[in-house]
């Protein structure tokens, strides 16, 4: 089964569509052959000091067109700005975490590769983000956990010749900054050790800094159009993201 799945994934014949929508259902069909090898089993509460737990996640995360909109530059004598407007893409990641009765609290690393377009350009962008967050439960059942997600994150995206210097030369810019997540999903027991989670995650991201060629500075110290009033705001980036992941308590 997995080979033919790489295969549909990988063939060339697949539409993009098609191919996260394949890429997407790995989690679920390895968590499925996993809990087909081991008996059904009562899974037993978390104790009240907490299990620690591994977990793999997928993602596919969507930016909205707030301030990342394409069309807007920034800068100042030594750098100028483009910036991007961010596809939609898939992402995958890691964490580790520790399960309690009431919910769980982890911290993850998730990486996706993006297309964006700036003025009349293309280019592709990698987004990275620290997440801490917590999954509190507000149902619990034999069988389901319903649970509400709140965090924070720590992100920085690179994208591929996005700054100019002051003698027209093109570099990679990075933007960093802070945000907040809010949620909601639910948490199914795979077996006695290993679980299943898809949650639906609100992330409000504030790119603060820009970094290029010369230094990084602060975006509120970049000008409009360059020669235009100074940028008074943080970056916004508000993104909408599905996350499916796979956990193992150790």
């Amino acid at each position: 089964m997995s080979q033919q799945v790489v295969l549909l994934v990988r063939g060339p014949g697949v539409p993009p569509a098609m191919k996260k929508k394949y890429a997407l259902s790995v989690l679920l069909l390895l968590a499925l052959g996993l809990a087909a090898q081991e008996p059904s089993v009562v899974v037993p509460e978390a104790p009240e000091k907490g299990a620690f737990f591994f977990e793999v996640t997928t993602q596919y995360l969507t930016f909205s067109h707030r301030d990342l909109d394409g069309s807007m530059v920034l800068g100042n004598a030594d750098q100028v700005f483009f910036i991007p407007r961010v596809k939609p893409s898939l992402g995958f990641g890691i964490g580790f975490g520790r399960r309690f009765r009431s919910g769980l609290w982890s911290v993850s690393y998730l990486v996706s590769g993006h297309d964006v377009a700036f003025r009349t350009r293309e280019s592709t962008a990698v987004s990275r983000l620290f997440q801490l967050n917590s999954r509190t439960f507000l149902l619990k059942t034999q069988t389901l956990r319903i649970f509400a997600h709140f965090g924070l994150n720590f992100p920085w995206l690179k994208v591929r010749d996005n700054v100019a210097d002051k003698n027209g030369k093109i570099f990679d810019a990075t933007y960093l900054g802070v945000g907040v997540n809010a949620g909601g999903g639910l948490l199914l027991p795979v077996s006695s050790r290993m679980f299943f989670s898809g949650s639906i995650i609100y992330r409000f991201i504030g790119y603060l800094y820009a970094k290029g060629p010369v230094k990084g500075i602060d975006v509120t110290d970049l000008f409009d159009d360059i020669t235009g009033p100074r940028h008074r705001s943080y970056l916004r980036a508000p993104v909408i993201a599905l996350e499916l992941s796979l956990g193992y308590e150790l």
